[in-house]
């Protein structure tokens, strides 16, 4: 994609000033875009956004499943869970990435937030998921908004 179609594309004006959503981004960025094309996405700023979020959201769901499936059989798996993720079995299988987390593009900047409802269980995202979503944020320019703090 040549630089003045990917700025007609994704740069958003603000206040005379043109900001683009994903120029902090590390990912491959060709790949994405590629990917989507395979797929019949439309190429806009907000369904880049939405694919590469929906890809994070779907790595954290297959995460939590593949311990509850390691941890089904065990009779100890409340104990194993706490003491190697920090959380009940209980509170991991509450977590419910694809449908908990949202996003938006404000101001020329995606943002990523849990949804009202998922709130509460801010504390059991972070400890499971913390470092991968700030990994993700890192490559992708992306900012996750927590309780007034931005990571």
């Amino acid at each position: 994609m040549n630089q003045s179609l990917y700025d007609a594309v994704f740069c958003v004006d603000v206040g005379g000033q043109k900001i683009d959503p994903f120029a902090a981004a590390t990912v491959d960025f060709g790949k994405v875009i590629s990917d989507m094309k395979l797929g019949g996405y439309a190429i806009t700023s907000l369904n880049v956004a939405e694919f590469m979020v929906l890809h994070q959201l779907d790595d954290m769901r297959k995460f939590k499943n593949q311990i509850i499936s390691e941890t089904m059989e065990m009779d100890n798996r409340e104990d194993y869970c706490r003491e190697k993720y920090g959380l009940s079995f209980k509170d991991i299988h509450a977590l419910e990435p694809t449908s908990d987390f949202e996003f938006d593009i404000k101001s020329g900047q995606v943002i990523l937030f849990l949804s009202h409802d998922a709130q509460y269980m801010e504390d059991a995202y972070m400890k499971l998921f913390g470092q991968e979503l700030n990994k993700f944020c890192q490559e992708t320019g992306f900012m996750y908004t927590k309780l007034g703090e931005t990571i």
